[in-house]
């Protein structure tokens, strides 16, 4: 039955015998704990990216109709005094300088500022864009005053 202990002793080991690891082995395991930090640096910043891909791709989703909306209005502002400048532009220097301001105000930038939006980023509990209101009656005004009709 001793042999049979001693089998056992040999697979279990004893309780009393405290096995130090040798510096091979400490060292694996530094390497190994470099490499564990390692992935999970890798794994928190794809789980980050992937989080703000979905995100981004889900702001474009819901504001891509609002900006396409306030481009093609704008659009139609600026093509419409660019028209009226060039065919009234020499005799009304208000159209002049409201055309030059247009190229200014209109810009991206302006159109979809924060200041626009709500914090939601939705339009005024009206839903209408200010400052297309603003040019949008301008160009109503030079429409009148040189009868043009817009459909």
């Amino acid at each position: 039955m001793s042999d049979e202990n001693d089998l056992l002793d040999d697979v279990w080991g004893s309780d009393s015998d405290v096995e130090l690891p040798h510096e091979n082995e400490v060292k694996y395991s530094r390497d190994l704990q470099k490499l564990r930090e390692q992935h999970n640096k890798r794994g928190y910043l794809d789980g980050i990216v992937s989080s703000k891909e979905a995100n981004l791709q889900q702001g474009f989703n819901d504001g891509f109709p609002t900006g396409a909306n306030i481009g093609f209005e704008v659009g139609k502002i600026i093509g419409i005094l660019q028209i009226l400048n060039y065919r009234y532009g020499q005799e009304n220097s208000q159209l002049r300088d409201d055309y030059q301001e247009s190229l200014k105000v209109l810009k991206i930038a302006n159109m979809l500022s924060k200041q626009v939006f709500d914090p939601d980023f939705r339009l005024p509990d009206d839903g209408k864009h200010p400052i297309l209101q603003k040019w949008q009656a301008k160009v109503d005004e030079y429409c009148t005053l040189y009868s043009i009709t817009r459909k």
